[in-house]
């Protein structure tokens, strides 16, 4: 009796399947969250590239599983196992820079939100160039160390390649500094937001949304650990390469949920808002506030409120107008500007005062006719 061989290959793809199609629904919730306030920019641009990359990788996972990948592939080499290596040299740049341009997406919506202190623009433009220039040259060097490509999944195919340890040591460093801006990413917004004059809930909700990339730290030191197992010409086992591969797609997964988080926060609080049914007022009236002589008023008073009452200001000022606000008060900026983001409870009163005319030309007829 023939032991079984195991075939982890249906598994991964399943799993990974389940995450990316989350990913790129969460993506599509953080557009048109982006889209109802008016704030969609070009992170959400690389956000969308990500999410379509990742779903282009993944159809490239499936065809190696098909082909067998998940077992085994060992002696004789056959035509499937050229496939699965082809397939493999294939998703893992696409996989790699969809990874790239989801931290990227974040880093921008970091400077856009953070871009007011020019130390930490610096800082976050320079770990967004650092990481891009690794993972573009990471994804781009596996391909371009031989002179003819095929050589990756064809062993009878004569070339000339270069250094290839130095493309593996490559792959360890860029990885490494992914994990280290992973860590960076997410404890940089707990420093700033602590530091603000805010409640002690606000600042936890933001920090909490904002710090979520530390699950992505772990997926990618873990994925580090297993660059050596990756299945190639001389590596045709299949356990290894089936944790790498595994993280790789955990830690693009991860990236681009956690980084699209804070951006569908006021489209969940405005769904609660109509799910509970609860109506709440941004606005205190005064006893006489009906009671107006001239309909102009009224107009006037309904455009105001209409100005103090968009809904993606007050939704969306938990992080970008909340940010707004405390550099304002801080570098002694426009504080009219920071009210109009941030209305909160404004109380209006209505004054009115009325002349009795003919009362008084009565009184002055009369003494006018004791003159004559």
């Amino acid at each position: 009796m023939t032991e079984a061989i195991p075939n982890h290959g249906p598994a991964l793809e399943r799993g990974i399947w389940v995450a990316v199609i989350i990913a790129a629904l969460v993506v599509i919730l953080r557009v048109f969250a982006k889209v109802k306030i008016n704030r969609f920019h070009f992170d959400d641009v690389l956000m969308i590239i990500a999410s379509i990359s990742a779903i282009v990788s993944t159809v490239f996972l499936t065809l190696s599983v098909d082909h067998g990948f998940g077992k085994p592939l060992g002696d004789p080499f056959t035509h499937d196992t050229s496939l699965v290596l082809k397939y493999i040299a294939i998703q893992i740049p696409i996989v790699t820079l969809s990874t790239t341009f989801a931290r990227t997406s974040f880093i921008i919506y970091l400077v856009a939100v953070l871009g007011t202190n020019k130390a930490y623009k610096i800082a976050l433009w320079v770990i967004l160039a650092i990481q891009l220039a690794g993972n573009i040259a990471s994804a781009v060097l596996p391909l371009s160390i031989c002179k003819n490509v095929n050589i990756l999944w064809d062993p009878l195919v004569k070339t000339t390649c270069g250094d290839t340890d130095a493309v593996i040591k490559f792959a360890y460093f860029s990885n490494t500094f992914n994990s280290a801006a992973d860590l960076f990413l997410a404890v940089f917004p707990t420093v700033v937001f602590w530091n603000l004059n805010l409640k002690l809930r606000i600042k936890i909700s933001l920090i909490g949304l904002l710090s979520l990339g530390i699950v992505a730290m772990v997926a990618s030191i873990i994925k580090t650990t297993k660059l050596d197992t990756l299945p190639s010409i001389t590596n045709l086992g299949s356990a290894g390469g089936i944790e790498l591969i595994r993280w790789g797609y955990i830690e693009n997964a991860i990236i681009i949920i956690t980084s699209s988080i804070p951006c569908i926060r006021p489209l969940i609080i405005s769904s609660v808002r109509k799910l509970s049914s609860v109506t709440r007022s941004y606005e205190l009236s005064g006893p006489f506030s009906n009671r107006r002589t001239n309909p102009n008023d009224g107009t006037q008073t309904r455009k105001s409120r209409s100005k103090f009452s968009k809904p993606h200001d007050l939704e969306y000022g938990s992080i970008d107008h909340i940010l707004d606000r405390e550099n304002s008060a801080a570098t002694g900026g426009d504080h009219s500007f920071s009210r109009d983001l941030n209305p909160g409870i404004t109380k209006q009163v209505d004054i009115e005062v009325v002349s009795d005319d003919n009362t008084s030309r009565s009184d002055s007829s009369r003494h006018a006719g004791h003159g004559i």
